[in-house]
């Protein structure tokens, strides 16, 4: 067997029916099956709530852009599994999914892993078979529990952090952030984009308890003149113009702190790597522009902050636009929190139910809609 054949991925996906178990003694189990791959591999450990996805795809396209072989793994994919783990851009092939899901199929049922304790595994073995320099690593939800916790972390990064997976992670900020900030680590530096006060507090107690050095992302990477287009941004750090071919002031924020995560693990880091890094950059679904005529974006937010973030970015550049939205979310979503954002910006929206067990109705989010007075 040499490709990924439907088989192969409807075990790997009904991984998925074992749910989300909250904690590492699973994932430890089955890395220590593995060899334990994850063991001397240098991460750069990355939570939040909003932007991980992005920080992470611009982190690794600065570091690949010194040269170095980079791993990156993120969450969810888009259309391939294969997107979740990558080596220098490329994702993993299908024949060694195949091998690795052939070679600890009895472990991983034996241990009862979940799907994402399952891909975690897979993802740092790859790693070490590859023999990469550095992994850029996306928490998958949360972080202190998180099955990625297990990295051995060279730089903690801390994105917009703000209310989501609250059965899991607590009804309140304080208690949210005090979950993304279990990947911090003693003496390992740690770098945040712009927080809610409340979270700021958490992050500053939290990083002296560990004992790691705490940096804000304005302090390691100032940067001046962002302006907005259609088609991206453009900022300028110290005397260079960076182009960013993504939309939206937040993903100047988080090219800021990819920007200081490779700063603090490389401080000769230079501004013309970065440049090249950042406009090379490739990240389908965060404000993709899908046509011109109907001008129409794509865009993968699921809670309200982010949602709020890419429609503000839209009404921005286009002050006098009508826009309308065509939109699906999972049931586990702030439904009522998402449809009272989109009132704000939208003069029509059509609700959708994708063909998948884990969304909403149609009808279910058109109920809530005209709840919010649409």
């Amino acid at each position: 067997m040499s490709s990924l054949d439907k088989a192969t991925l409807d075990y790997l996906y009904s991984l998925r029916r074992r749910g989300i178990k909250i904690g590492l003694h699973r994932t430890e189990m089955l890395l220590k099956r593995c060899k334990n791959p994850h063991h001397g591999l240098p991460v750069i450990h990355i939570a939040g709530t909003n932007g991980k996805g992005s920080t992470a795809a611009m982190t690794s396209s600065i570091l690949r852009s010194t040269g170095r072989k980079v791993g990156l793994y993120t969450s969810p994919h888009l259309v391939r599994f294969n997107e979740r783990i990558r080596v220098g851009g490329i994702p993993i092939p299908d024949e060694w999914i195949v091998s690795f899901l052939k070679k600890y199929r009895g472990e991983i049922d034996t241990l009862g892993s979940t799907f994402f304790e399952t891909t975690t595994a897979m993802m740092f073995s790859y790693f070490a078979d590859e023999a990469v320099d550095i992994a850029v690593v996306e928490v998958g939800l949360g972080g202190r529990l998180d099955s990625s916790n297990v990295s051995e972390s060279i730089v903690s990064v801390l994105t917009p952090i703000d209310f989501d997976h609250m059965e899991f992670l607590g009804g309140d900020l304080p208690s949210i952030a005090r979950e993304k900030c279990g990947i911090l680590r003693k003496d390992v530096p740690v770098v945040t984009a712009p927080q809610h006060e409340k979270v700021m507090s958490v992050i500053e107690s939290s990083s002296k308890d560990k004992e790691c050095p705490l940096f804000l992302t304005s302090e390691v990477c100032p940067v001046a003149a962002a302006v907005q287009s259609p088609n991206g941004s453009r900022f300028a750090i110290g005397e260079t113009s960076i182009d960013l071919p993504l939309f939206g002031k937040y993903q100047v924020i988080n090219a800021q702190t990819a920007i200081a995560a490779c700063s603090l693990f490389d401080p000769k880091l230079g501004d013309d790597v970065v440049k090249i890094g950042l406009t090379k950059i490739v990240w389908p679904g965060r404000l993709q522009k899908l046509s011109e005529n109907p001008l129409a974006y794509y865009d993968v937010g699921h809670n309200p902050h982010g949602i709020s973030a890419a429609a503000g970015s839209l009404r921005e550049i286009f002050p006098k636009a009508n826009f309308g939205a065509i939109c699906g979310f999972k049931k586990n979503k702030d439904l009522d929190g998402i449809t009272t954002v989109l009132k704000k910006y939208f003069n029509q929206i059509i609700t959708v139910q994708p063909d998948h067990g884990e969304f909403h109705s149609a009808e279910i989010v058109a109920a809530s809609l005209k709840k919010a007075g649409i």
